[in-house]
């Protein structure tokens, strides 16, 4: 899982794997080891067209939230600006990593 901060722009990037079990299981989640301590990244799926992203500067934790259907279909279909939403500065989204897709794509072509 990469998490990105840009301006106006909060990117989360998973591979297919990760992608597969958020799909199987609802929720994914991450920590990310900083000089100051454990900055955690929640992801979770809801049955509804909602998508959410909310900060805890009490724990450090991200959580972002995803309609399931849309999450189903990034994984059958990967685009690559993926899923998301809006918050008061900008956009949040979840995308798979191209650079797997396109790996993926290479391990199942026919060799010559």
């Amino acid at each position: 899982m990469k998490l990105k901060f840009a301006p106006g722009h909060v990117a989360l990037r998973v591979d297919l794997s990760e992608m597969q079990q958020l799909v199987d299981t609802g929720t994914l989640s991450s920590e990310i080891d900083l000089s100051g301590g454990i900055f955690t990244v929640i992801v979770s799926l809801v049955d509804e067209e909602m998508s959410n992203m909310a900060f805890d500067p009490g724990n450090s934790t991200i959580g972002f939230v995803y309609p399931r259907e849309a999450a189903i279909a990034e994984l059958a279909k990967p685009t690559r600006g993926g899923i998301g939403g809006y918050f008061d500065q900008g956009v949040f989204s979840l995308a798979i990593d191209m650079h797997d897709i396109r790996e993926k794509a290479r391990d199942k072509a026919p060799k010559k």
